[in-house]
């Protein structure tokens, strides 16, 4: 059955936390680094309705996969060291086990281990199974893990970029998950240039499935955390980035990191995960145009952007995305 959903959504602490911690939690992902000007238009009022665009967006996105309700969900993600240690970072995982699991509380930004903050997700072992098999067929060099051992952070498991956005998209609706690793922030991290060729690869094994899947995208989009450019936003490369995917033409996001640059770096790695899950979703939505001065020519899906934030508090461009395929 082919890919009937994809969603994205970018990723910051500030956006799980209540409004009332946004100042503390800008302050920690910032630090010291001189903030531009125009950072200042993020006055109480205007952080007020960021707090309610952002609920807009995660309910949007929460009441899609209700509306569609998959029997599994993939998850594309970027690990930030908490999963795969020093010794070992494979460019591309799946995990192959019963369950997945991590902790939420953020110590980066002061806050202390607790019993219930912690998230279990449930695995879907047979389309995992099959996704690292045939993405092994058609080309890609994939690691398999077959039950989860952090490495890298033993006593806090899986990253934020999973059980957050888990937590509150797909939350009672207790949907099983198919964990995939894409290697962004590690150097040499993987190329952009594989990203187009990986989700469509994704597209077709899942289209070879019973069960309807979707495809959710974690990451980004332009930022620093913590960095040293925490705070800044690239509002002209978000605006080219979802352009891209609104027009049904993440091809052209592949050469985003062919120039190495301060601004490329950090948070805008994980565009990678975007990347993905357009082009998967292209790719399943793919139709040949029959009529009119375009016939014959294939049309793919494009995505609809629910909105977008140039969130200086959050430290990252702040955007929330769908594709349904006609």
């Amino acid at each position: 059955m082919p890919l009937g959903l994809g969603l994205a959504v970018s990723h910051s602490p500030l956006l799980y936390r209540p409004r009332d911690q946004w100042e503390r939690i800008y302050k920690a992902l910032v630090k010291d680094v001189p903030q531009p000007n125009r950072a200042s238009i993020e006055t109480a009022d205007t952080l007020d309705s960021y707090q309610q665009r952002v609920n807009a967006g995660f309910d949007k996105l929460h009441q899609l996969l209700a509306d569609y309700r998959p029997d599994v969900i993939v998850i594309a993600m970027s690990d930030t060291g908490r999963v795969f240690g020093p010794a070992q970072v494979p460019q591309l995982s799946v995990l192959v086990g019963d369950e997945i699991w991590g902790t939420t509380h953020y110590g980066e930004i002061g806050e202390q281990p607790a019993p219930d903050k912690r998230a279990t997700l449930r695995v879907n072992k047979p389309v995992a199974a099959w996704l690292v098999d045939e993405l092994t067929e058609e080309g890609f060099d994939m690691n398999v893990n077959r039950f989860f051992k952090p490495l890298g952070d033993p006593a806090n498991g899986a990253p934020h970029s999973l059980t957050d956005p888990y937590t509150r998209i797909v939350g009672n609706l207790n949907i099983p998950v198919v964990p995939l690793f894409i290697n962004a922030h590690k150097d040499p991290a993987i190329t952009g240039h594989r990203m187009p060729p990986l989700g469509r690869a994704i597209a077709k094994v899942l289209s070879e499935r019973d069960e309807k899947i979707a495809i959710l995208g974690v990451g980004g989009l332009s930022g620093d955390p913590q960095g040293y450019l925490a705070g800044w936003v690239d509002e002209l490369l978000d605006d080219w980035m979802l352009t891209r995917l609104r027009r049904g033409r993440s091809e052209e996001l592949k050469t985003l990191w062919d120039v190495d640059s301060i601004t490329v770096r950090g948070a805008t790695r994980e565009v990678r995960n975007w990347i993905v899950t357009a082009a998967a979703m292209e790719q399943a939505g793919a139709r040949v145009v029959t009529s009119g001065a375009r016939a014959g020519t294939v049309e793919y899906a494009k995505a609809t952007v629910i909105d977008y934030i140039r969130f200086h508090h959050a430290t990252v461009g702040t955007a929330f995305a769908y594709w349904q395929p006609k």
